[in-house]
């Protein structure tokens, strides 16, 4: 039985991953039935839809894998950390992508190299997708690899050769794997920091120049410019306090049966809770189904 900090930070990732669900499930159900009916969605929205079934996903793999781990003394439930891996190098992929697309159509710089971003970006967008699935396949079969030799090869082994594949295996997740793993997810979070980056540094640029233009505090447009760089460092804590904790997990597993290993995925977790409601409130399709439905809560 789980002691009562432990059964505290328990439910409380449980209560963080059902809200993950619940507002990546409605984003998914939204989104899908626009494309159902038109049979295409504008690239910003192509964009949210695949980052909220990877999320979706995500965090019904993290829930199952941890309870599983928790509860079951077999290990079964890395089966279900390879498909944590998969969905999470997706997820990470996707965030930066919907990133680099707000900043590519929202900045106001005026090198050349925007101006063909800005005319390319939303033809590329379907093939940027499908490069972040074609990627994650890096994590996801050398993590089925290794979760095979692990469990499955030594079985039929005597004790030395069983030693000596485990001392390989070690240095497979050591000095491949896990390096992979870092580079992998190291470089969509750059992409992310670059473009979040520069696209304040624009916002900021263009509400000076407004303000030197002698623009009111109450005028509309700084307004709208205001509250979009308050979204835009939310965003950045958001995705920071994913990123933090998850390498220190990855680079020191922690045990799963200590508080700390709880506490991370609290951490982890509560970014990825928060960010649907924020992304529906801040999209204008989203945000009239939101109303569409609190006001006819019998309407689908």
């Amino acid at each position: 039985m789980p002691s009562l900090l432990n059964l505290f930070f328990m439910i409380f990732f449980l209560l963080e991953s059902m809200a993950a669900i619940l507002g990546n499930g409605f984003i998914i159900i939204v989104l899908g039935r626009e494309w159902v009916r038109c049979w295409t969605l504008p690239p910003g929205d192509m964009i949210l839809a695949s980052l909220g079934i990877s999320r979706f996903f995500l965090q019904w793999a993290a829930v199952l894998s941890n309870f599983y781990r928790y509860f079951s003394s077999n290990n079964n439930s890395l089966y279900l950390g390879i498909f944590w891996n998969f969905t999470n190098v997706t997820t990470f992929w996707f965030t930066t992508w919907l990133a680099v697309f707000y900043c590519v159509k929202i900045s106001s710089f005026t090198h050349p190299i925007f101006f063909w971003l800005k005319w390319r970006i939303s033809r590329c967008v379907p093939w940027l997708l499908l490069c972040s699935l074609l990627i994650s396949n890096l994590i996801f079969i050398p993590s089925f690899v290794k979760t095979y030799l692990v469990f499955h090869l030594p079985v039929t082994r005597n004790y030395s050769e069983k030693t000596t594949l485990h001392g390989r295996t070690h240095l497979l997740q050591w000095y491949f794997y896990l390096l992979l793993q870092m580079f992998i997810l190291f470089i969509p979070f750059l992409f992310f920091l670059a473009s979040t980056i520069l696209l304040i540094s624009s916002l900021c640029r263009h509400l000076g120049n407004m303000q030197h233009h002698s623009a009111s505090p109450q005028d509309q447009s700084m307004q709208v410019h205001i509250t979009t760089l308050k979204s835009l460092f939310f965003f950045l804590i958001v995705y920071t306090s994913y990123v933090l904790p998850l390498i220190i997990i990855i680079t020191a597993p922690i045990s799963i049966c200590r508080s700390q290993f709880w506490v991370c995925q609290v951490v982890i977790h509560a970014g990825i809770s928060i960010h649907p409601a924020f992304l529906i409130l801040n999209n204008l399709k989203l945000r009239r189904a939101l109303k569409k439905m609190l006001h006819n809560p019998e309407t689908p």
